[in-house]
C-alpha cells in the first residue's frame, strides 16, 4: 500500500492494530449497549445546543 505521508502511514497502522484487537476481543452485548447509551446522550446534548443557538 502506498501512503500519502508519514501521518497517513501511522494512522493506517494504528487502525489495523485496533481492528485486529477488536477481532480477538469483540465487545460484549452490555458494552455495546453502554456505548450506544453514551452516544445517544452526546447526540442529545449536541442537538439541544444547536436548537438553543437557532433560537437566539
Amino acid at each position: 500500500m502506498e501512503y500519502i505521508n508519514e501521518f497517513h502511514k501511522e494512522w493506517i497502522e494504528r487502525t489495523r492494530k485496533s481492528i485486529e484487537e477488536w477481532k480477538k476481543h469483540p465487545p460484549t452485548r452490555e458494552e455495546v449497549l453502554e456505548q450506544q447509551k453514551r452516544l445517544d446522550h452526546q447526540r442529545a446534548i449536541i442537538e439541544n445546543k444547536q436548537q438553543n443557538n437557532k433560537g437566539q
